[in-house]
């Protein structure tokens, strides 16, 4: 029986797990037979890091990236077992949960390394470890400079704590003109050469995020690490088209409808007053959901293939739309907030320059409320934080 989302509000999120697959193989198809770290931190993006994870693993992916420990023991309670990456790292309290659950965390800081060395000590063994170097993006890592203090440190460690890889995160990689990405891949090499000069063995070199993978081969190295690109966006216009399409849509339906009069106003702070008769439509969708409070009154949502403008503030919950030009608009009409809608077509960063910010910021600000529904071929699969079953 196919799964139904009549007892859920009508608003969702479908996940297009043929696109994602897609999207894997036009990045194998760059890079040739590197092996892929994917990208699944965040809720993957806002698709759902499980369902994600789970048909990337399917689709052969080597290796899956998480930014904290928390993330990498939600994928390991759902049964994947690929390698996982904490690419924040992680506090000297969580050690032991790291080696509980098999995951390999980036080290920068000595009392990380001592808390790994002794909970691994602990349990009679030695856990496997990535570098981060901070060639200048300036958040996280061991400075450049400092590579060679700190290697002396890991080589302390060395009986109880393996540095199997090393990485860096490249700053301005989406602007393929500016010289900046070719010092920091030049910074990164130097400081792989003293690991090595030390006799710690990091095989697993990865620098290259979704723009340096388009522009930028001499940052591929042993593997590629890629995020937006696997979801089905460019990092700038900048970049070097990849064949990509994007894997989310979000919709809604109308819940209801009304004619206002010229003078008549709606939502918070009377924002939009009806200069003429106005036909509005009710959706159940608001920023908690994805739909950025910065769309009010610029941005617009699709129904029946037409463009309906946001009419009024974008609340938490509901949001309304001006339908008068959209003919045959109905209550229980289908509203895409992103994906397509006859000839029409609206993106995460199209609606990301409403908000005048970036398509990762929509994508993640998608609500843990909305039900995200996995579609490959003809199958779906509902998973919903509410158990309505």
């Amino acid at each position: 029986m196919t799964p139904s989302l009549d007892s859920y509000r009508p608003t969702w999120a479908e996940i297009d797990l043929d696109a994602l697959a897609h999207n894997l193989a036009a990045v194998r198809r760059r890079v040739g037979t590197r092996p892929v770290l994917a990208v699944v931190k965040a809720d993957a993006y806002g698709h759902g890091a499980v369902g994600v994870a789970r048909a990337l693993v399917s689709e052969g992916v080597e290796r899956l990236g998480v930014a904290i420990p928390e993330e990498g023991v939600e994928l390991r309670r759902a049964g994947i077992g690929a390698p996982i990456l904490v690419l924040g790292g992680f506090a000297p309290a969580q050690a032991e949960l790291l080696l509980r659950h098999d995951l390999v965390p980036a080290l920068y800081r000595p009392d990380q390394v001592e808390a790994l060395s002794r909970a691994a000590e602990k349990r009679g063994g030695a856990a496997d470890a990535h570098l981060k170097v901070d060639t200048g993006m300036g958040r996280l890592g061991v400075p450049a400079s400092d590579v060679p203090a700190f290697a002396a440190i890991l080589e302390s460690a060395s009986g109880h704590v393996r540095v199997t890889g090393a990485f860096s995160h490249l700053a301005v990689a989406d602007d393929p003109t500016d010289p900046f990405t070719h010092r920091q891949i030049d910074l990164f090499q130097e400081a792989i050469a003293v690991l090595r000069a030390r006799g710690l063995a990091a095989d697993e070199i990865h620098l290259a995020n979704s723009a340096a993978i388009m522009d930028h081969p001499p940052a591929w190295l042993t593997l590629v690490r890629p995020g937006i690109a696997l979801y089905g966006y460019p990092p700038s216009p900048k970049v070097t088209p990849l064949a990509v399409r994007p894997v989310l849509s979000l919709k809604t339906r109308i819940i209801y409808m009304k004619e206002i009069l010229p003078g008549a106003s709606l939502g918070y702070g009377r924002t939009f007053v009806a200069q003429r008769p106005v036909r509005v439509a009710s959706l159940p969708l608001g920023y908690d959901d994805g739909l950025p409070r910065l769309a009010s009154n610029r941005g617009y949502i699709l129904v029946r293939g037409r463009r309906a403008p946001i009419v009024g503030r974008v609340s938490m919950d509901l949001t309304t739309v001006d339908v008068s030009d959209v003919p045959g608009a109905v209550l229980g009409d289908e509203a895409t907030v992103i994906g397509a809608s006859g000839a029409e077509s609206l993106g995460a960063d199209r609606v990301a320059s409403w908000a005048e910010t970036i398509s990762w910021d929509i994508l993640c600000g998608i609500g843990s409320r909305v039900p995200r529904v996995y579609v490959r071929g003809a199958d779906r699969d509902i998973v919903s934080r509410f158990d309505l079953i």
